[in-house]
């Protein structure tokens, strides 16, 4: 006795609106990903740095956002960069450090933190940070495919 699964047989009105409901679907969490992708969050800035070791924090900031960032523990060397490379503020050796600044350009911000001390250093404070550029192209990703469902949808409505 063999059994058969049979496939459900959808009318080309039925098919239409399935494929334009999921165009629709692509491209609004699309363009919801691009408008949240672009606003800047507050991330803590939270951990530690073992002896002998390096930490690179690159918040994405738009001009305005304000960084804060503290540093204890061991001894250390820090430096921070705005997105040309400025340098903004630079220390040496230092065992504690506590700096909050604005950003005066948009783009990534670098904050190098070099443990050179023999025990843990300990990272706190809060800075505001927006996806990244690679993440665009997934987000349009889903837009295009959106576009294209909604252009096989209309040509199932034509025929």
């Amino acid at each position: 006795m063999s059994q058969y699964i049979t496939m459900p047989h959808f009318s080309r009105q039925t098919t239409f609106y399935l494929f334009l409901s999921a165009a629709i679907v692509f491209i609004a969490i699309g363009i919801a990903s691009v408008l949240y992708n672009n606003t800047p969050i507050d991330v803590p800035l939270a951990g530690t740095l073992k002896p002998r070791s390096k930490d690179i924090l690159t918040p994405n900031m738009n001009p305005g956002n304000i960084a804060d960032i503290i540093v204890k523990g061991s001894t250390f060397n820090i430096s921070i960069k705005d997105p040309n490379q400025q340098l903004i503020n630079s220390q040496n050796g230092v065992s504690s450090f506590h700096y909050k600044f604005a950003a005066k350009k948009e783009g990534i911000y670098q904050m190098e933190i070099v443990n050179i001390g023999t025990s843990e250093l300990t990272i706190a404070g809060h800075t505001k940070t927006k996806g990244s550029e690679i993440a665009f192209a997934g987000q349009m990703m889903l837009v295009i495919t959106g576009i294209i469902l909604a252009g096989f949808s209309l040509r199932l409505r034509k025929h």
